[in-house]
């Protein structure tokens, strides 16, 4: 019964059951800005060295980070200025070819022009000289086929008047043949009936 008294009174005094008196115990804990001082301090001193060395380690992969990005940034800027001026230099050295090969085909097409201009030229010249010579040698060939003709002409008609004059000699010469041959018969005969008649003649007694 004493027991049972001392329980009593024990609630009694306190008026509120154990478990009420501890929640109100971790409450009254949690509002006060000592324990929660007191925690953090346990915490820095369970997680304090890992959590420095974590902060360390992230700072410095951080400077390392930023020292990589600058770096690459540099050197891309480096990279891209050195690319940049590769390209106009080839651009420059294309431009100047280009402007060189087009200055050399100019004088080229220039001076095939002037050639073919003064071909033109020659050979109007040639054509004309050959025209020219052509009609020489034409006037020169027809006067020759004429003087040659004219030649012919004359020696034919020279040659058929010596033929002519040959045969009126020949038909003269014939004729005073005949007349000479008809002479010497008749003096002939004369002369046979003149023996003829002597003969009676001395015959007679």
């Amino acid at each position: 019964m004493g027991a049972s008294t001392f329980k009593g009174q024990s609630v009694a005094a306190h008026g509120n059951p154990p478990v009420n008196s501890a929640r109100e115990g971790e409450i009254s804990h949690a509002d006060d800005p000592s324990a929660s001082g007191n925690l953090n301090k346990i915490r820095d001193i369970l997680f304090g060295q890992q959590a420095r060395e974590h902060d360390r380690r992230f700072a410095q992969l951080e400077q390392h980070l930023i020292r990589e990005v600058t770096d690459l940034r540099h050197d891309l800027k480096r990279r891209f200025e050195s690319l940049e001026l590769y390209i106009k230099k080839e651009v420059d050295a294309l431009t100047s070819r280009l402007t060189k090969e087009q200055e050399i085909r100019g004088e080229s097409v220039t001076k095939l022009m002037q050639e073919l201009t003064q071909l033109t030229a020659t050979l109007d010249s040639k054509a004309r000289q050959l025209e020219s010579q052509a009609a020489q040698t034409q006037t020169h060939f027809m006067q020759q086929l004429t003087d040659r003709t004219t030649e012919l002409t004359t020696d034919i008609r020279a040659r058929h008047a010596e033929a002519t004059t040959a045969l009126n000699q020949a038909v003269h010469d014939l004729r005073a043949e005949k007349t000479d041959r008809s002479t010497l018969a008749g003096i002939l005969l004369e002369a046979s009936k003149r023996l003829s008649s002597d003969d009676a003649n001395a015959g007679r007694p």
